[in-house]
Order: C-alpha cells, then structure tokens, then sequence
C-alpha cells in the first residue's frame, strides 16, 4: 500500500508539474507617438504570433500617446487581445526615464521618487492609454526592472492593475511573475546558445516569464527567439499573456 500511495503522489507530482510548463513572452518598450514611433520589431513578433496560433505581451511606454500616431495607435487596437489579437499590452511606466540626482545618486521612473510621484506616473499612464486605445491594462512591469517600496505603495492609485511583472521581492498585493531565465544576452541581444545551455542546466519546471526588446532585434535574434519558442513548444510548454497566466493559476 506504501508502494502504491507513492507512486500516486508521485504521478500527481509529474502531472502538476507539467501543468505549471507555462511561458509568457515579456517584450518591452512599445512607442506609438508621433515623435516616438512603434518600431518594426513588435510587428514582426505580432505577425509570427498570428501564424504560430500564440499570444505575447509587451510593454507600453506611455508618455509616446502624449502626441500619438494614428496608425501606431491603429495597431495596438487591432492587435490587443481584447479585440480578438494576439497581444496583451501592459503598463511599461510613463517615461522610463533614468537619471543621476544632485548627488549623484542613481534615480528610475520607479527607483527613488516620493509615492505621489511615482502614483501619478503610474495613473497618467494608464489614464492616457485607455482614452487612446479604448483599452485597460492589467499588467506592470517597471522600466529596468527598477521599483522600491514606494512603487509598492503608489500601485494602489491603479488597482486594475492585479499582475506585477519582476517585483521587488517584498511585493505581496498582486500576482507576482519573476525571474527564472532569459533569453537576452545583452538587451535586445538573443541567444538560443546561451538559453538552451542554461535551461538543460536548470531544467524548469513552472512558469517561466522571459523578456526581450524585439524592437532592437536583428534578424539573428529574431531567428534565435523562433528556436527558442520551438523548443519550448516541442518540450511542452503552453504559451499564455501574463492575465491568461494569473486566471488560469488563481483557479487551483
């Protein structure tokens, strides 16, 4: 009977782990301005997600809507998910601005300001989107990766906002996605080398968010990205948006 409890616990095991074989591609830094236009890349991305039958999300940089372009604009509507799309779109701040302050010390959009800064950075931001797309964001993920306790803080100005994309590891309000490996090799640099070496090392088992700039991309690290979505496909990964993911795991 021992025997047989587990080898059931150990079936249960196997199955739950590759139930958690998740994937959600990050891709950041999406302009639509007039002034800061939506460059090639995501498109390119968008159009091999239409003919893979998958979904991405990538981030918006919100400050580009201040003077936005029309057909940029036109894009993210009819590439949105919501709208029957293959993209959820998610709040990438207002400026992703980074600075040095008068003594030098190192400053981000969401590193080092007050609460009420960074709150109406993070509300500005989403006020623009949806008066300019028609849609919501649900997502965040800080410019850099770079927030403190006071972006934990002003997060309550959005609460539509339920998913926090690489938090601060004090972050308990919303559904956390962290870090387990990358793709990027130097930002907008993709190595399929360099990700299948250390995913045959660390051998994952549950979700994995990985993020690239495809708007930097070259046709190699496109390339490298498609290997990488191959094998994954191919070892039995499913491909969700970051809200897909965070429905799907609050039902367990």
């Amino acid at each position: 009977m021992r025997l047989l409890a587990l080898l059931s616990l150990l079936a249960v095991t196997a199955l739950s782990a590759a139930e958690d074989k998740f994937v959600i591609w990050k891709l950041d830094d999406v302009k639509a301005g007039e002034k800061k236009r939506l460059a090639p890349g995501f498109k390119r991305v968008a159009e091999w997600a239409k003919t893979e039958k998958t979904v991405v999300t990538m981030g918006v940089i919100c400050d580009s809507l201040a003077q936005p372009n029309a057909d940029d604009v036109a894009w993210i509507k009819a590439n949105a998910i919501e709208n029957g799309g293959v993209v959820e779109f998610w709040h990438h701040g207002w400026d992703h601005r980074s600075w040095a302050d008068a003594t030098g010390k190192a400053m981000a959009e969401f590193r080092g300001p007050d609460v009420a800064t960074q709150a109406k950075h993070l509300k500005d931001a989403c006020v623009i989107f949806k008066q300019t797309t028609g849609l919501t964001f649900h997502a965040f993920g800080a410019p850099f990766n770079q927030a403190d306790d006071a972006t934990i803080a002003a997060m309550d100005a959005v609460p539509e906002i339920t998913i926090w994309m690489y938090p601060p590891k004090n972050e308990t309000k919303r559904k956390v996605l962290g870090r387990t490996l990358n793709m990027e090799v130097a930002t907008g640099k993709v190595s399929f080398a360099k990700f299948a070496q250390d995913y045959a090392a660390k051998k994952p088992t549950t979700m994995m968010l990985l993020q690239g700039h495809c708007g930097m991309w070259n046709d190699d690290s496109f390339n490298d990205f498609v290997k990488i979505a191959a094998l994954l496909k191919q070892d039995g990964w499913t491909t969700l948006t970051a809200s897909q993911y965070a429905e799907k795991t609050a039902k367990k």
